[in-house]
């Protein structure tokens, strides 16, 4: 039965770290703790997996695993006063123009709360506002209203 499990868990792992992982970069305040906070969703999702019921779809019910997950760690880090601010100051220049965009809506990414930028980390990724709406618990409509409002924000953010 243990062993069926750890099947399971390892097929979903293979399954689903690629996305997960890029997931985490965006959730995620201080990058540096990107693979903390992958290591943790993945043990949570290990730890969960036999209380998963089915109501969802399985990487419906592992992104919202990592969701939370990230919210939580988020909390935690931000108890350690002035980690984002050191994190944003410390962030080297781009050495390639066509990379400075990127670096600049990265950098306006981190300055959005964590329901922002889980929407926009799974914007990025492709999913769709349905999958969207279904991983968070809000509706499809909620969804387009709050990316046009997080679109609006990067965009005042980017031209400062």
């Amino acid at each position: 039965m243990k062993q069926e499990g750890n099947k399971k868990f390892e097929s979903l792992y293979h399954a689903h770290k690629q996305k997960v992982y890029r997931l985490c970069k965006v959730l995620i305040y201080d990058q540096s703790q990107v693979n903390d906070l992958f290591q943790e969703v993945m043990i949570n999702v290990w730890k969960s997996l036999s209380g998963f019921k089915g109501k969802s779809k399985i990487d419906t019910w592992i992104y919202r695993v990592t969701v939370n997950t990230s919210i939580t760690f988020n909390q935690r880090q931000k108890r350690i006063s002035q980690q984002e601010e050191k994190y944003i100051q410390n962030l080297p220049p781009a050495d390639i123009k066509t990379n400075e965009s990127l670096v600049r809506l990265m950098e306006a990414i981190q300055h959005l709360n964590s329901a922002e930028r889980a929407i926009v980390g799974f914007f990025l990724e492709g999913f769709s506002y349905k999958e969207i709406a279904e991983i968070l618990g809000i509706s499809v409509n909620n969804v387009g209203v709050k990316l046009n409002r997080i679109k609006t924000k990067l965009k005042n953010t980017i031209k400062k």
